[in-house]
């Protein structure tokens, strides 16, 4: 339909046109078979990763470093890396794909790479955001909790937090790299692709926070995975000046720092009493890989903040109604320092890597080759 509009003074024409079939096609064509295909590709790789993390029962990225600061459970690491697989779908779903002798990248192989490394830091980035969302999670929880003192507390009084010194109950655990006592322990293993990649000297057991070999270079990195092979808690009791409050830790979140770490050999034994350790937990033979072992314990005398719910005994705990149940070494100070850190450190690890991988995979697709 055209309309012409006439003056004495000008003439001009105003045309107007209803959209043709083919404008309309392109617009709702703009998901098109392949880029479901596509999709259909990334939601079996994305069902493999969850799954070995729900098989593992645990969302760990390998990076020991990382994954001490970002504790995730399965079901928001599932929804991190589903974000994580739609964002690295969409630029190419409403673009093109680098493909074909029409793209300035032609055939090259680089482009793949290009794609991996792209998702890659995506997902780091939406993992990163996530683990920025329950340490916000568990800041806020202690944040709103009531501060008490230990002869303070009684049954339901709602959250509360009580800070003190960790006082064994009834017994203690035996750590199983340094064998001190605990009442809570945590056992990871980084599995070494050879011996040659473990640490030259073997650190002092025992000695102290932070004893613990390192691995040098990228490729330590993309070669080496720590797994969590153990965890045990026990009852313990917070004391103060007034007195003290059992704690059961049960379904506590927990923030351990490493205190002693052991490089066991291929087809060498572990040293006691982390050899009974390994056969009690999955009963496989612990000669078996190459290994670093590391022990992150809370100890009797420790400094502790616990938020909770104080129940019968009075004993703090958890319960359904409540955000977040916390126990995290340090007195309130310290705690405050831990969490803002380490939410101001996902957060900009999740920018930096995010954003860097969504550019990489725009440009590919398509959207804006200034960028480059």
């Amino acid at each position: 339909m055209v309309v012409v509009v006439a003056s004495t003074a000008s003439s001009f024409t105003l045309a107007t046109a209803t959209p043709t079939p083919t404008a309309t096609a392109a617009a709702t064509d703009a998901i098109t078979g392949l880029d479901l295909a596509v999709l259909a590709l990334l939601a079996h790789v994305w069902l493999l990763v969850v799954g070995l993390a729900v098989w593992n029962d645990d969302a760990r990225t390998g990076l020991d470093w990382l994954d001490r600061r970002v504790d995730l459970d399965p079901r928001l690491y599932a929804v991190a890396m589903g974000v994580a697989t739609l964002l690295t779908w969409l630029p190419f779903a409403l673009g093109r794909y680098p493909v074909g002798p029409g793209n300035p990248f032609g055939r090259s192989r680089i482009v793949l790479g290009v794609i991996v490394a792209g998702g890659l830091l995506v997902g780091t980035g939406c993992y990163l955001l996530a683990g920025a969302a329950t340490n916000a999670r568990s800041y806020l929880a202690v944040r709103r909790s009531r501060p008490i003192e230990a002869a303070g507390v009684e049954a339901e009084s709602g959250l509360i937090r009580v800070d003190g010194e960790v006082t064994p109950i009834e017994g203690t655990l035996e750590a199983p790299v340094s064998g001190t006592e605990a009442v809570q322990y945590r056992l990871d293993a980084t599995r070494v692709a050879e011996d040659e990649r473990l640490p030259t000297e073997s650190p002092t057991v025992g000695a102290g926070r932070g004893t613990e070999p390192g691995f040098a270079g990228l490729g330590s990195l993309l070669v080496d995975h720590t797994e969590r092979v153990d965890e045990r808690r026990v009852p313990f009791a917070v004391r103060d000046e007034t007195g003290r409050i059992a704690v059961d830790p049960e379904g506590a979140t927990v923030r351990l720092e490493r205190s002693a770490s052991v490089p066991v050999p291929a087809d060498a034994a572990p040293p006691e009493p982390l050899a009974t350790r390994l056969l009690e937990t999955d009963g496989e033979d612990p000669e078996a890989d190459a290994a670093v072992y590391h022990e992150s314990v809370l100890e009797p005398g420790d400094e502790v903040t616990v938020v909770g719910v104080a129940r019968d005994g009075p004993t703090i705990t958890d319960a359904p109604s409540m955000p977040e149940f916390v126990v995290v070494p340090g007195n309130d100070r310290a705690v405050d320092r831990h969490f803002r850190r380490t939410i101001a450190g996902c957060a900009f690890g999740a920018t930096v890597t995010g954003a860097t991988g969504l550019w990489l995979l725009l440009g590919l697709a398509g959207h804006g080759w200034w960028l480059f």
